[in-house]
């Protein structure tokens, strides 16, 4: 057995009279592949939000790594990447210049930067377009280039709303 990586206990979000998330619990091991099912407006995108400290939860617990999601956010952010529902890479830029803002908001040293970049540019099949502007890039390549960003700084969990959307 691994060590455990995600623990999550009771997790609950309401909204109002609304519970979009009912007592979840769960746990994923170091190097598993974990994925949550179901219909729409099954509460998976709001779970994942709570995991990633962007929403807060009602009540439970999660931890990642050992790192409490409520009252260590900003060590949790700095070991996870995410990859939204949603295409949200900046398209007047190039993906070279969306993965230099990362690596500047992930506080990577400038001589580190430059290796960290062009890695998972080639990984994602993207180092012949990295210079050119992310909206000429089809859907595909903006997820793969997302997929990027979210690697960037070699988190030690990753991640994916709704993965397969816009992937040629």
């Amino acid at each position: 057995m691994g060590k455990m990586i995600l623990d999550v206990r009771n997790l609950t979000k309401r909204f109002g009279d609304l519970t979009a998330v009912d007592s979840i619990s769960f746990s994923v091991e170091s190097g598993e592949v974990f994925g949550v099912v179901g219909p729409n407006g099954a509460g998976k995108t709001t779970t994942i939000k709570m995991l990633t400290t962007l929403l807060p939860p009602t009540s439970g617990s999660a931890n990642v790594g050992g790192v409490d999601i409520i009252r260590q956010a900003p060590r949790v952010r700095r070991a996870i990447g995410y990859v939204p529902q949603f295409l949200s890479a900046d398209g007047s830029l190039s993906g070279y210049e969306n993965l230099l803002i990362f690596a500047k908001l992930y506080d990577i040293p400038a001589q580190e930067r430059e290796d960290l970049i062009r890695d998972p540019l080639h990984f994602m099949g993207l180092s012949e377009s990295a210079d050119k502007l992310v909206r000429s890039y089809s859907g595909g390549m903006i997820r793969r280039l997302e997929i990027a960003q979210a690697v960037l700084h070699r988190p030690r969990i990753l991640y994916l709303d709704e993965p397969t959307v816009g992937l040629d």
